[in-house]
């Protein structure tokens, strides 16, 4: 069979292999799966639920998730599906738009460490663009407050 997956670990770095905890030993170490339906994720690839807050990675944790075998594949699938569907969407004419693109059609291929790849590149995209926001939204506040507005005579 060709391809596979293959893993570079660190020194006591844990894994998942079919939703079981693994930890490599105390040397850097690579290992090969090579059944391509085996479910594995390196726990430094995974995001803590607290850090679930955005819409980019809400898909990433949902690709997290179905390769932990902590959710049902084929309702997470589709789902996942349909939040990159809908990233196209919001990212279309940004430099976002081809990895969306990418990660939508490795998850139609159940290569979910594809949109694991793609999506951590869009998450710091995603990051950038709402820090933008959120600087643009302070300097339009900070104009406003310091605008007088006119005050018209209130009638007692």
């Amino acid at each position: 069979m060709a391809g596979g997956l293959t893993l570079s670990l660190k020194p006591r770095e844990k894994f998942l292999v079919g939703g079981c905890l693994v930890e490599n030993g105390p040397k850097k170490s690579s290992i090969k799966i090579i059944d391509e339906s085996v479910r594995v994720l390196r726990l430094s690839d995974a995001l803590h639920p607290d850090e679930v807050k955005t819409p980019v990675t809400r898909a990433y944790h949902l690709a997290q998730m179905i390769l932990a075998c902590a959710v049902e594949e084929t309702d997470a699938r589709q789902d996942l599906l349909n939040r990159l569907n809908e990233l196209q969407m919001v990212f279309e004419e940004t430099p976002a738009c081809d990895l969306i693109a990418r990660a939508t059609e490795a998850a139609g291929l159940r290569r979910y460490h594809a949109v694991l790849g793609s999506l951590k590149t869009v998450i710091g995209l995603e990051a950038h663009l709402l820090e933008k926001i959120l600087l643009e939204q302070q300097a339009l506040t900070r104009n406003l407050a310091d605008c007088e507005l006119p005050r018209t005579a209130v009638a007692r």
